[in-house]
Order: C-alpha cells, then structure tokens, then sequence
C-alpha cells in the first residue's frame, strides 16, 4: 500500500497522480488497469471487467461529473470517506468478556498473536480480522455483522484459492485452512468492492488496520 492514494472519495480520484501529475489519479488507474507491462492489480488477482473499465473511461471522459450517493442503513456507506470520520464506536457496543473464549471476543485486537501455533487452548487461524463502518472505530467495539447486511471478506491466496468469509455479528472474521502467502483481500458489499492495494503478507489484518492505521493501512478494515 506503500504511496498509494485511496481512491475512496471524489477529491482523491481527481487529483493530480504523484506518479505522473499530467494525469489525475483516475487517469492513471485507468492506465494500469489497461497496461499489459505493469498491470494492476498484479498478475494472480481478479481484475476489473470490461464493462467496468468502459464505466471508468466515460465518467473520465465526461468531465468527472459528480452524483449524489444516498447513505444506506445499517453502518453502511455513504459518499463520504470512512477514513475522515472521528474515531466513533459506530455499534454502540463493546467486549467486555475479558479473555473469556467467543467468537465474538476482541474486536479490533490483533488475533494472530493468541491465535496460532504455539500449542495453547486457543484455536488456531490463518487469517482473521474486524470489518467496520467508519475507518477509526476503537479497540474492542464491536464492527459490522456480515451475516445480516450481506457484507463477505474475499481472500485470493498465491495460488488463485478463493475463501469467502462472512463476519460475525462482532465484526470479527477468521480462517482456519491453509493459505498460500501473499494473498490478496477484498470487501465486497451490495455490488461494491474494496480492494486492498498491495497483497498482505500474514493473516493478522487487525495488526496493521487498526484504529489509526500501520505499516501504510489508514486505519480499520472497511465496507466499500
């Protein structure tokens, strides 16, 4: 994720590309979605269909026009970036069953530490993380239930397995199988998409989305 803008908000897609300032960074997705020598997303990662670069290609050659987005229920998104929102506890809700084993234990933490291989009670996972509405949700608040709102996490593995996860009503979303590192994730919400920028090299997401972001994550795990 190293240099790379959001893309989440109108300002971001139509300013200037650090890359390249003749062009803005809508431009220059556009270019690599298309570029057969340096594409992205990289090679082993699902990319964006025809009729979604033909989408790209006439809102740029429009002129970037703006439309309204109507703010959905349920925590979902609206046309404002999750990331510029002060940290809230959007669900009203917290842990506080200590360490006390559930599902729904923790979420924000980092799990990966607790939840490995090191021969204790805790069950181990490969991947696990929190799904929130708003980028700066604080430690142990509870996130979105995937289940009710259908929101999935999408891991592609190095070797192209696709393992959908659906968080819990804590937000909380983990894998216990084997994964073939780097992998790429998504979030993937009423037709919508976030894409990580870059493949993640471990399965802790919470240790690098958390509240204020780390190792280049601006923050929480995000609907799209």
């Amino acid at each position: 994720m190293l240099g790379t803008p959001s893309l989440s908000t109108y300002t971001s897609l139509t300013a200037a590309s650090a890359a390249d300032p003749t062009q803005t960074n809508a431009e220059r997705a556009l270019a690599r979605a298309q570029s057969t020598t340096s594409p992205m997303p990289p090679a082993g990662v699902t990319p964006p269909s025809a009729a979604e670069i033909a989408a790209l290609q006439g809102w740029i050659a429009a002129g970037y026009p703006m439309a309204s987005c109507a703010a959905v229920g349920a925590g979902g998104p609206s046309d404002t970036d999750p990331f510029s929102i002060a940290a809230v506890c959007t669900s009203g809700k917290t842990w506080s069953g200590g360490g006390e084993g559930s599902a729904t234990m923790d979420p924000g933490r980092a799990c990966i530490s607790c939840h490995a291989s090191t021969g204790g009670e805790a069950p181990n996972f490969a991947i696990a993380g929190t799904l929130y509405p708003t980028g700066h949700e604080p430690d142990l608040c509870n996130g979105t239930n995937g289940s009710t709102i259908g929101a999935k996490i999408v891991i592609t593995d190095a070797q192209g397995k696709v393992i959908t996860l659906t968080p819990n009503a804590a937000g909380n979303f983990t894998y216990r199988g084997a994964v073939a590192m780097p992998y790429q994730a998504s979030v993937t919400y009423m037709g919508r998409e976030r894409r990580m920028a870059s493949p993640a090299p471990n399965g802790d997401c919470n240790a690098c989305h958390t509240a204020n972001g780390a190792m280049d994550a601006p923050g929480r795990i995000v609907l799209p």
